[in-house]
């Protein structure tokens, strides 16, 4: 009888072993993950987070936002008198929805285009009351005819934004690569306040703001 007692507890020790030993292996591959890799999860967690904030929000609360948000850019545009051309967006998963200053845009006479992605790259479209869109592998829609357009001022959807203009995208690298190649357009990012974080991570490709609009009014940042 003792014996088998004996046999049992070594049994159980080995096993008990064992389960420290797996787990002391599973930390030990988590740890030597690539810190790339690592990063890259860390972000699409905070993307989850801040776009539940933007999604969270009802329905009157995004149209009260997105009319501040127009009256604000307006009040901007009308201040600026050389500006011809605008970039927008079209409003999905929560962003603000800019229809109304697009209409407001055109009523002035200013050139409206819209984002389309050719191939890795992100140019803008003109976008006209008749134009025609369809939507892209991402499902948001663009204009079906390309006709390039170069706006002077980007009104550019975010995730979330930080406190010296960082912006949080949806991770493709669109906005940044075509920021960079065109570095005289003014960057206006355009958020619910709820948007705002204290701190973001940073590329080096990351190309900053220049302001942020949100339903209480401008942010605008230094010189990056």
């Amino acid at each position: 009888m003792r014996r088998l007692r004996r046999a049992n507890a070594l049994a159980s020790a080995k096993l008990i072993d064992g389960s420290v030993a797996t787990r002391q292996r599973s930390l030990l591959v988590r740890s030597n993950l690539p810190q790339k890799a690592q990063k890259s999860a860390d972000t699409a967690q905070l993307r989850r987070f801040w776009r539940r904030k933007r999604q969270a929000l009802g329905a009157d609360e995004q149209r009260q936002h997105a009319a501040a948000i127009t009256e604000h850019a307006l009040t901007h545009l009308a201040g600026v008198t050389d500006v011809e051309t605008v970039g927008v967006y079209l409003a999905r998963d929560g962003e603000v929805d800019l229809s109304a200053l697009v209409t407001a845009c055109w009523q002035r006479d200013i050139a409206v285009g819209l984002p389309v992605i050719v191939d890795r790259d992100l140019t803008f479209a003109i976008y006209r009351r008749d134009t025609e869109l369809r939507n892209n592998r991402y499902g948001i829609p663009e204009p079906t005819v390309v006709e390039e357009m170069q706006p002077a001022v980007i009104f550019t959807p975010l995730v979330a934004f930080g406190p010296n203009g960082e912006r949080l995208g949806m991770g493709g690298g669109y906005y940044d690569r075509y920021f960079a190649s065109a570095p005289h357009a003014t960057r206006i990012g355009v958020a619910h306040a709820c948007q705002r974080a204290s701190t973001l991570p940073a590329n080096p490709w990351d190309v900053p703001l220049h302001a942020v609009i949100t339903e209480n009014g401008w942010q605008w940042f230094p010189a990056p």
